[in-house]
């Protein structure tokens, strides 16, 4: 489901009530949301021009890491990535406290880049089960924010999802098979192809919120230009496994309280990592 946010809305950066709550209801229900055009233009034209200087760089030294022509790359804690419109946008911060309770914390700072001549992944989850043994599904404990760079068309390689109730499988039913593994309780790849999917349009500078557990993919971006979204990941206080961010003590102590907050759990005090170290 999309949301257009209200003039007041987007000048305050603070959600109606009501929209607060159709949000933190179409994550639990669907696995989604999106709010359209939240990050000001300006900034995403400057994290862009950054971005794809450090993406080429990256690229010739490292290579595609999650499929034909796709990469994922983890960012540099360091302007123009942390402007504060990313990092803890308040329309973005409303829903995951809701979702997640206030104490959630950040431990994912990365993006996702389709290029041209990008192939479908296989439908996935981002995550393995926390309980293999359970056959019960389990509350919302991480969600995942997209911020495209760039307008996300059925030209580009835009990611498909399988909402309204994949991210409500049993624990043990849970599976990463990008690798090509199968779960033997549940085969996702397989299902999927017989299930209901949708391909999410965007503008650029929009948030897309899901949970973590939702079935997606990847699919070919057949334009002549990248496709990269930003990617967060937010965890209720005890969660938090797979990846950590380095931030430098000056940095971090020029955030903003909720920033802080945010982060507080990362690695502060150590050097900015360039993507391909």
């Amino acid at each position: 489901m999309k949301i257009q946010l209200s003039e007041q809305e987007k000048f305050t950066k603070q959600l109606n009530p009501e929209t607060l709550e159709i949000a933190v209801e179409q994550v639990k229900a669907n696995g989604y949301i999106i709010f359209e055009k939240v990050v000001p233009e300006e900034k995403i034209t400057r994290i862009r021009k950054e971005f794809d200087v450090l993406f080429d760089d990256y690229i010739s030294k490292k290579g595609y890491n999650t499929g034909t022509n796709r990469a994922q790359m983890f960012l540099p804690f360091e302007t123009p990535y942390i402007d504060e419109d990313i990092i803890c946008n308040p329309i973005a911060t409303a829903v995951i406290d809701r979702l997640l309770g206030e104490d959630n914390h950040c431990n994912y700072f990365a993006s996702d880049t389709p290029m041209p001549g990008s192939d479908y992944q296989n439908a996935h989850c981002d995550i393995m089960p926390l309980f293999p043994e359970l056959d019960i599904p389990l509350p919302v404990f991480s969600l995942v924010l997209n911020i495209p760079l760039v307008d996300v068309t059925e030209e580009n390689g835009p990611l498909e999802i399988w909402p309204g109730g994949t991210h409500q499988n049993p624990d043990r039913s849970n599976h990463d098979t990008l690798d090509g593994t199968i779960n033997p309780h549940m085969h996702i790849v397989r299902a999927a192809e017989h299930m209901y999917s949708e391909k999410v349009h965007m503008p650029a500078g929009s948030i897309l919120i899901r949970d973590i557990r939702m079935w997606h993919r990847g699919t070919p971006n057949n334009s002549d230009y990248r496709r990269t979204n930003l990617a967060m990941i937010f965890n209720r206080s005890w969660y938090g496994a797979g990846s950590s961010i380095d931030i430098p003590q000056e940095t971090y102590n020029s955030l903003s309280p909720k920033a802080k907050e945010l982060f507080r759990m990362q690695r502060i005090g150590s050097p900015v990592k360039i993507p391909w170290a």
